[in-house]
């Protein structure tokens, strides 16, 4: 087609085209280093670990940051082929390495991960090499969910495991889809397929259940034209147990697609929907209930990691003025405020709120005099004290907004608030990764997967 457009054009070959990304990658990674050197504030990062189809190991960062007009932005600074063994001490080896070679040592912020020992080992080992007291390491907070949610369908895992029987039968038999699927254009809706669900897919046994408890009259108008079918439709007791339980672990789905976001602040947020679901596990249900033992099994899994989850995101949650008043419950005034007062007390030079017509002689001297610890104690008990803002307001446009009115507290919350509650993004990353080095392009060299994936990052995110 090419050469009848234009017969004297030469169609690159592919290591053409390779050297061209290459060559593209290594430029536009010098400009990358000097605009991160720019970023005003602090910058977080998230990480992961993954394996490909050639089981070949790689790690992904990705750095969130608020820019100069309070907009939470992001892009991939590195991936990269991990050889050997994935201990803790080797992932912090790779990840310092890094922060080292783009020059962002002092502007690190916090690292979010999985909770896997290795890389909750290598977070605390990356703080102890950056010697920064304000380092966070922040574990997931959808993977956290993940796990309490598994933990209460390990009890029930009979009932599921009769209900995914199901699934697979009818998903193997295209005579009972059809037949479904007839049914659904009966009465002119569209057809909602069975979902089966998958370990490694976070949420897909709720889908699972969600789409079967819909799914279930048609299910059994199909059984009059396939009788075989009966013997693994669940008895009733169960549909019952099947309904409880997608009316429950509704909430932990929402909860998983909201904190997945990476276009706004979400690490208070994840605090709110944590206290929320902990009021919700030790409401009583009664001792009818279908879901006691499992609801039960839940609650011993998040007490395990709510107190981990809850030191990381205190100061973040206090900086959100949609939900400082609520994340703090049975907590006196002092033990909230603490925390962001030895914070600001760190930072020097204190900015202080000079009045507008005080003249430029005067205001030389009280930028001098005022770096004082009343005015961060004013400040922090004005916000403190002040209305909360809107569940609809945007907390990054409230303090661009209010940056003048709290010009300490401004400067923490363009750092605090660009921390990720969920380690999404890398998850997301690898997506991308396993469509660049997939069974048609397997034979991808580690370097080229890098450029390819870096290289689509920094172009959409428009980062010359």
């Amino acid at each position: 087609m090419i050469l009848e457009l234009d017969p004297y054009y030469v169609i690159p070959t592919r290591n053409t085209v390779k050297s061209i990304i290459k060559k593209a990658f290594e430029k536009r990674r010098i400009s990358i280093k000097e605009f991160v050197k720019n970023i005003s504030g602090k910058i977080s990062y998230t990480t992961d670990i993954w394996s490909s189809l050639k089981t070949e190991g790689f790690l992904g960062i990705t750095i969130h940051y608020v820019n100069e007009n309070w907009i939470l932005k992001h892009f991939t600074l590195d991936i990269f082929r991990f050889k050997g063994s994935h201990t803790g001490q080797a992932i912090a080896n790779e990840i310092y390495k890094i922060i080292l070679d783009f020059g962002l040592e002092t502007k690190a912020m916090a690292i979010t991960t999985d909770n896997g020992s290795n890389m909750v080992a290598g977070a605390n080992i990356l703080k102890e090499k950056l010697s920064l007291d304000t380092f966070v390491h922040c574990r997931c907070v959808a993977h956290v969910l993940n796990l309490i949610v598994t933990t209460g369908l390990e009890i029930l895992k009979i009932s599921i495991k009769k209900l995914r029987k199901l699934i697979t039968v009818i998903r193997k038999s295209t005579k009972v889809l059809e037949e479904l699927e007839n049914l659904f254009n009966i009465e002119g809706k569209q057809f909602l397929r069975p979902i089966l669900d998958c370990k490694t897919r976070w949420n897909s046994t709720y889908q699972m259940i969600n789409h079967a408890c819909f799914l279930k009259e048609y299910i059994q108008m199909a059984l009059v034209r396939s009788p075989d079918l009966s013997s693994y439709f669940p008895e009733e007791n169960e549909w019952e147990l099947y309904k409880d339980l997608n009316e429950f672990l509704e909430q932990f789905y929402d909860a998983t697609t909201t904190l997945s976001s990476q276009t706004y602040p979400t690490i208070a947020h994840s605090r709110i929907i944590l206290l929320a679901i902990k009021k919700d596990l030790e409401t009583s249900r009664g001792n009818e209930s279908l879901l006691k033992d499992a609801i039960n099994a839940m609650k011993i899994k998040y007490n395990e990691y709510y107190k981990k989850l809850e030191s990381s995101s205190h100061i973040s949650a206090f900086l959100d003025p949609r939900y400082k008043k609520y994340c703090f419950p049975e907590m006196q005034d002092n033990e909230i405020i603490s925390p962001i007062q030895k914070l600001l007390e760190q930072q020097q030079p204190v900015t202080s709120i000079v009045p507008k017509k005080t003249s430029s002689f005067l205001q030389k001297l009280k930028v001098q005099t005022t770096n004082s610890l009343p005015i961060v104690d004013n400040e922090i008990n004005k916000y403190w004290n002040s209305t909360d803002a809107d569940e609809s307001v945007k907390p990054l446009e409230w303090w661009k907004t209010h940056s003048s009115e709290y010009p300490n507290l401004a400067k923490l919350a363009r750092d605090y608030l660009s921390i990720q509650a969920s380690s999404v993004p890398c998850e997301q990353l690898f997506s991308i990764a396993g469509q660049v080095l997939c069974k048609s392009q397997n034979r991808l060299t580690g370097e080229s997967v890098r450029a390819c994936i870096c290289l689509r990052s920094w172009i959409l995110e428009d980062i010359n």
